[in-house]
């Protein structure tokens, strides 16, 4: 609409201007080389308006003539551009695809056509480990260092091809540069803590972990885990160098994090114990056994008193499992006391709880104990033995990332390498577990000669003794 009046109003301008022009002929008179023209200021103008339009014209004429050049010439780079960033994207689904002919093709074709080698590089790095020749990709990804805007990328390049190979001293190198380049990237953040961690830098692993964003890069509470299990890693290395304050300073702060963290508390209680601060150390093994009965739990709370005698063990052992008295590691920590004691019946009410219908290779060795030691029975210690070699394992530390099993705990899985993947549980096994001809009579074994309660067992011994 704009547009529209504005090219009325141009030309009623022009039509008022040819009005005016009319109604004021005059005259020009014009004489140049000898010749003499005489005629209107109308003419006049229109001559000039001519001169002008053809003026311009030429000058179009010829700017667009020497410009010709460089427009055919950007015309066939266009082309040739366009042509290299579809090869480049076909190159792309090659790889997505996982055809290494195709993808090396392609990106050949992408990098003589596009002179851009932060795209064609990518590609051709990609096509190289696509196609197995990992020096080629190695390459690539080392001529990606020598830009700004591809370094980055060449160091992940590198560091996943060196973590492929299990050079891991090289992997960490390439993520410590990667960090100075970029450390608010998570993938960054995550593996250097592992690599640090795993190679026992525990300093620096420290500091990998705080660049990591609570909420965006880890949940809040895995934040808080990995935390908890820095701090007890750090405090087991202080302790086994002697150096109990530092030691029960990190412990301190593992258990503060993660309460349920059993082995940290066991090795906090150790420490406390060491510093002669038993009333701590207590109270401490006491609420980690409440929260997660571990066995870990059982000998620095028996270490508090080493002097006691059996029965005043056997007593005092109840404030530790009081919380969870119907819990298994409860009734065999109970049982071993017991057998101890020489308290028969207590060792066998425990050991039946304990075991249930399917007792495993702890109760079962008890069990054998018990009879030997009880009734000097070596035959049904024997039968005790042999179905302990087939029993339920016990639970123990095992690796949930390779499956490998750990006699202790440790912030870095042996085997694997892989952090805080020690979970305590039985490891899977081969097979049904109990022979069919040894299950009936063991159980009827377990079940046999209801026990006494704990009182009357510990007076009946007391007066034997």
């Amino acid at each position: 609409m704009g547009r529209t009046l504005w090219f009325f109003i141009k030309l009623a301008l022009l039509i008022a201007a040819g009005v005016w022009l009319a109604e004021r002929p005059g005259e020009v008179s014009l004489e140049w080389l000898g010749y003499r023209v005489e005629t209107t200021i109308g003419i006049l103008l229109l001559a000039v308006f001519v001169l002008m339009v053809a003026a311009a014209g030429l000058y179009r004429f010829w700017t667009a003539t020497r410009r010709a050049p460089g427009e055919i010439r950007r015309s066939f780079s266009d082309s040739r551009r366009e042509r290299g960033y579809k090869a480049l994207t076909q190159g792309m689904v090659a790889v997505a695809a996982g055809a290494p002919d195709e993808a090396l093709r392609l990106s050949r074709r992408a990098d003589g056509l596009l002179d851009e080698p932060p795209l064609t590089l990518l590609l051709s790095a990609q096509a190289a480990q696509l196609n197995g020749d990992e020096e080629a990709a190695k390459r690539y990804f080392k001529a990606m260092l020598e830009r700004e805007e591809t370094a980055f990328l060449g160091l992940r390049g590198l560091f996943n091809q060196a973590m492929k190979e299990g050079d891991e001293e090289a992997a960490l190198d390439y993520v410590r540069k990667a960090k100075d380049l970029r450390p608010d990237t998570p993938w960054v953040s995550e593996m250097l803590f592992k690599l640090e961690l795993r190679h026992g830098k525990l300093e620096s692993a420290e500091q990998a972990l705080a660049l990591a964003r609570p909420g965006k890069d880890l949940s809040k509470e895995a934040l808080k885990r990995r935390r908890a299990v820095l701090a007890a890693e750090k405090g087991r290395a202080a302790f086994e160098a002697g150096r109990f304050e530092e030691a029960a300073r990190h412990l301190s702060s593992a258990v503060k994090l993660q309460p349920a963290l059993a082995p940290a508390a066991a090795l906090l209680a150790r420490v406390q114990i060491k510093r002669g601060e038993k009333r701590k150390a207590q109270r401490l093994l006491v609420k980690s056994w409440d929260l997660s009965p571990h066995p870990a739990l059982v000998k620095p709370f028996l270490d508090l008193e080493p002097q006691e005698k059996p029965l005043e063990r056997v007593k005092r052992l109840g404030k530790l499992v009081s919380s969870r008295p119907s819990h298994p590691e409860s009734h065999l920590a109970q049982a071993r006391a017991a057998l101890d004691a020489q308290l028969w019946g207590e060792v066998r009410r425990h050991l039946t709880a304990a075991g249930g219908q399917e007792p495993t290779e702890a109760v079962c060795r008890l069990m054998a104990e018990l009879e030997e030691a009880e009734n000097g029975d070596s035959a049904k210690a024997h039968e005790w033995f042999r179905r302990a070699a087939t029993a339920p394992n016990d639970p123990t530390w095992v690796c949930s990332n390779c499956g490998a099993a750990a006699t202790d705990w440790s912030a870095v899985c042996r085997a694997c390498g892989e952090i805080d993947s020690l979970d305590w549980r039985s490891p899977l096994t081969v097979g049904s577990g109990l022979l069919p001809e040894m299950a009936q009579p063991q159980e009827e074994e377990l079940e046999a000669d209801p026990a006494p309660s704990a009182p009357q067992a510990a007076e009946g011994a007391a007066r034997g003794a």
